[in-house]
């Protein structure tokens, strides 16, 4: 990352495991990560009819998450800067029907969206990818309209000792070699533990939602705390 930014080194990342990028996700989270996204969606405080936003969207899984919440007669909005993992989430969109996800190729911390023009934003297993965590927050709470809700999904580091080093363990070990043999790449799964590890703490991230004007911060950690939801409100 030395002789690119990170925006450019996260967007060529992905890019290059966009094919494989879902059936990895199964396999690494032994297949979790569709509960996560389901109850991070279910925490959004959406209604049938409303309008949600989803950040660094990727091959949108969760978007559609949100479009099931929403219903037909509302409406997601998906924003991503790697048109891989778009293009593989727009076939996806295309396979199943799904007609009310507007897909959009835009940076998280420049969104060009209005203001309070929808009733919840979220984001998934990508702020450690972006530039500013600041901004992306700020960003997001800015579109959400007064009382609509931010929803972070993030990997994170377990917090009971022995779980954390089981989880390290597997992430630093076992994780690259399984990505090396299915994607046939190994650099993205030797990130992915590194990135987790680097993070900012829950309480640093909950810190963050309030600077940025979100009150009534709820954390929820998920599967022995190797994933958490953070619920802000909007002011």
């Amino acid at each position: 990352m030395q002789k690119e930014s990170k925006a450019e080194y996260i967007e060529r990342l992905f890019a290059s495991i966009a094919p494989r990028y879902d059936l990895l996700n199964s396999i690494l989270s032994f297949n979790c990560h569709k509960g996560w996204r389901r109850f991070a969606a279910n925490h959004c405080g959406l209604q049938p009819d409303d309008r949600a936003l989803d950040v660094c969207a990727g091959t949108l899984d969760f978007a559609i998450e949100l479009a099931k919440v929403v219903g037909r007669n509302g409406s997601v909005t998906a924003v991503d800067f790697c048109r891989p993992m778009l293009e593989v989430g727009k076939r996806k969109l295309a396979k199943r029907g799904i007609g009310n996800v507007a897909v959009m190729e835009a940076d998280a911390e420049s969104l060009p969206l209005e203001t309070d023009s929808f009733r919840a934003a979220t984001i998934g297993f990508a702020l450690r990818n972006v530039s500013s965590v600041e901004k992306t927050l700020a960003e997001m709470a800015r579109v959400v309209t007064p009382g609509g809700r931010v929803v972070c999904l993030e990997l994170a580091q377990p917090r009971g000792r022995l779980l954390r080093a089981i989880y390290g363990l597997y992430s630093n070990r076992f994780l690259p070699f399984i990505g090396s043999a299915v994607n046939g790449k190994r650099e993205p799964y030797e990130y992915l533990p590194a990135s987790i590890a680097s993070f900012i703490s829950r309480e640093d991230l909950a810190a963050i939602m309030e600077k940025v004007g979100l009150t009534d911060i709820a954390i929820y950690d998920l599967t022995g705390g190797t994933a958490t939801v953070h619920v802000g409100t909007k002011k």
